[in-house]
């Protein structure tokens, strides 16, 4: 426990019925279309998952002997003590998770090399609608900051826990930029006109062949992304010597949590118990689209691109990936494919822009990110010295 006042309490928990109270409380803010309980047995379901619990892998505990147990999902409450003390519950006004992954970074003291770090990733905010305006929420992500400051700071601690970045994704503006953190909001497209995009971008591409990615089928898919996410990496400390430069390392797991979370809901709001595709890769050059499904909100959600960087034309392979993501949002029915412009940056893909321009309409394209990408600069960097790459919807949380 560490104090944030004397009567405001900051505190680490693992505790299975803290665990399920907080997430019956803030399924008010993330049910859907489920009910508060079945809100909660997904929150079980992902909290069971291979990502949250990393660190009780004994291929991470090898390779991290002293750190492992960093990695994982991480549970916080703040309580006021001044309530009334009659269970383990009572005292609780606000909450938040941590999911911590495993990342890659390059500073100005790395030597032009890519280190470890640890990626925190802040989730799940939320103080009940009878304690808020009281300052509950600014004190608690003030605590879980000074909480890995000192984890960093711990004597003889691993390189990657030396490098921990803060993440999370704001649903409230600019609101955390008064705890530190930089605002790096990334738009979305929202395309509805799929019969159109089809027709006009992607024209006919059934000769392209290729296979589904389903459940666990594609660890060779990952290890492409690495190498070009290193790459890119690399390419970004070049740009900015003098910057804190970062991006989540690409994991199995990392998907396999969407995998999750999109069969529970799959099940949960009668879309079926049929197995789904996860992704397409092509055969010819493993070039992949990896997508899930937001049953809650009627949407395909591209969640990675991966093309090769010695693709000569990276638009005609691009076109088969939008082309097979087209058929699965229609056959699941599901009414708009999205994607966040990191991960298919328009002004890349010039005939993708001027298709959508012509088909789409305004609305669809640039549009406001729910989920406001945030990062807080680590100690010694500032707004103007960090850099988050591959900030996209795959390390979202």
């Amino acid at each position: 426990m560490s104090s944030t006042s004397d009567f405001v309490k900051f505190e680490q928990y693992d505790d299975a019925e803290i665990i399920r109270f907080t997430h019956l409380r803030n399924s008010a803010a993330w049910k859907g279309q489920q009910t508060a309980e079945e809100y909660a047995d997904r929150e079980k379901v992902l909290g069971s998952s291979e990502v949250a619990q990393k660190h009780l892998s004994q291929e991470i505990q090898e390779k991290y002997p002293a750190g492992h147990e960093w990695l994982g999902l991480k549970y916080f409450v703040l309580k006021d003590t001044r309530l009334p003390l009659v269970g383990k519950t009572s005292q609780i006004v606000s909450s938040c998770e941590t999911l911590n992954r495993l990342g890659y970074c390059t500073t100005p003291t790395s030597g032009g090399k890519i280190v470890p770090c640890l990626n925190v990733c802040i989730g799940g905010v939320f103080t009940p609608e009878e304690f808020r305006g009281r300052g509950y929420a600014k004190q608690m992500i003030n605590a879980l900051n000074e909480f890995y400051d000192k984890v960093r700071d711990t004597p003889g601690a691993p390189t990657f826990i030396k490098n921990i970045v803060i993440t999370l994704y704001s649903e409230v503006g600019d609101y955390y930029s008064q705890m530190g953190y930089k605002t790096m909001h990334v738009p979305l497209h929202n395309i509805t006109h799929l019969d159109e995009l089809s027709a006009e971008y992607c024209g006919d591409t059934q000769a392209a062949t290729g296979s589904a990615i389903t459940w666990e089928n594609y660890q060779h898919l990952i290890e492409l992304e690495d190498t070009q996410f290193q790459k890119k990496l690399l390419e970004s400390h070049k740009a900015n010597p003098d910057a804190f430069v970062f991006m989540v390392k690409p994991d199995m797991d990392i998907f396999k949590w969407f995998q999750h979370r999109d069969v529970f809901i799959q099940h949960k709001t009668g879309n079926g118990t049929e197995p789904r595709d996860f992704g397409f890769a092509s055969d010819s050059d493993q070039s992949h689209v990896m997508w899930h499904h937001n049953w809650n909100d009627n949407k395909l959600v591209i969640t990675k691109v991966y093309i090769p960087d010695s693709t000569p034309d990276k638009e005609a392979v691009l076109r088969v990936l939008i082309s097979r993501s087209i058929a699965e949002a229609k056959s699941a029915k599901l009414a708009t494919l999205q994607w966040w412009d990191s991960e298919i940056p328009l002004t890349q893909f010039p005939e993708l822009q001027k298709v959508l321009h012509r088909v789409c309409d305004d609305k669809e394209l640039y549009a406001q990110n729910g989920s406001i990408s945030a990062a807080r600069p680590p100690a010694g960097f500032d707004d103007e010295t960090i850099v988050w790459e591959e900030n996209s919807k795959f390390c979202w949380f």
